[in-house]
């Protein structure tokens, strides 16, 4: 049987922590280990307890979600963390992904949204709520430098592809940008999932931005 996920919840609201706490609890594969207050009570948690995953709001007192995830990037660098907020203020998306954060999530999504990215983030995967994903993408497109370290894993036309995605294009749009068939499009980014190890456009992107592969 395979091990369930150790997920641990920390957020100033005590509504919002033990509801999601009650509700999470629900899922069979995963197991609840923590559920603390603030960054501080994090720090001194994780001493006793070692979450696969950390549900992390980004608004808290004595140690924000920015500074407690930098200094679990140190310390805890095998936790993965999902930022929870009520805000997709821009500033915050980008220095929590740039801190270490595997995902960025708001707290009007759904439930099934937060199990999701859970199971996401735990494969190894990042996970960016549509909500935000193109102020990720604006910024890291303006504050990243160019790298050609894709090159040897994408073809050209893939990584030309990849540019569309981040700009939000259709596969329709893509298509006819690139004077190529809708099914060519289709294959492309298929195999762009598969040589990044990921499901979805937000992931492709995110993680090509997070690797400097787009272009300022």
């Amino acid at each position: 049987m395979t091990e369930p996920i150790r997920v641990a919840i920390a957020d100033d609201n005590e509504n919002f922590r033990e509801t999601l706490r009650e509700v999470l609890e629900y899922e069979p594969d995963l197991q609840i280990v923590g559920v603390w207050r603030h960054g501080a009570d994090v720090l001194l948690g994780l001493e006793e307890v070692r979450p696969d995953v950390l549900l992390l709001d980004i608004n808290m007192p004595f140690l924000n979600g920015v500074e407690t995830t930098k200094q679990l990037q140190v310390r805890y660098p095998e936790v993965r963390i999902i930022i929870l907020t009520m805000h997709d203020d821009e500033g915050y998306v980008l220095e929590t992904l740039k801190s270490g954060a595997s995902g960025y999530l708001v707290k009007d999504g759904s439930v099934s949204e937060v199990v999701r990215a859970i199971r996401e983030v735990a494969a190894g995967r990042a996970v960016v709520h549509p909500q935000v994903t193109h102020t990720v993408i604006a910024q890291f497109q303006e504050r990243a430098e160019m790298s050609e370290s894709w090159r040897g894993l994408l073809t050209e036309r893939e990584m030309d592809i990849l540019r569309e995605l981040a700009n939000g294009k259709t596969n329709e749009e893509i298509a006819t940008a690139l004077n190529i068939t809708t099914k060519t499009v289709k294959n492309h980014i298929s195999s762009i999932f598969n040589k990044l190890h990921v499901q979805d456009r937000t992931q492709a992107v995110v993680l090509a931005m997070k690797k400097h592969w787009l272009p300022s």
